[in-house]
């Protein structure tokens, strides 16, 4: 596997770890779902601070991106336990 296979498979494990986490502390979708992208990002960033050993150039845009990415994966499993939760 290379780096960006990794990198993918390390975002969304750690998304969807924060998502659950989140969605069962929280009862509010919507903050939920914003404080799970931000834990997300802020733990994808650090482990690929960890792994590279330095920030890359784009970090910003990379942190954004990583943060979007987590909001939506949120929403995913925020809908699948709002399910659960109702029936």
């Amino acid at each position: 596997m290379n780096d960006g296979v990794i990198g993918i498979t390390a975002l969304v494990t750690i998304a969807a770890i924060c998502s659950i986490v989140s969605h069962l502390l929280i009862k509010q979708f919507t903050i939920s779902v914003l404080v799970s992208g931000l834990v997300g990002a802020l733990l994808f960033q650090f482990a690929a601070y960890i792994h590279h050993g330095q920030v890359g150039p784009f970090y910003l845009f990379a942190a954004f991106v990583s943060f979007l990415v987590s909001c939506i994966i949120s929403s995913m499993i925020g809908c699948l336990i709002f399910k659960r939760r109702n029936s």
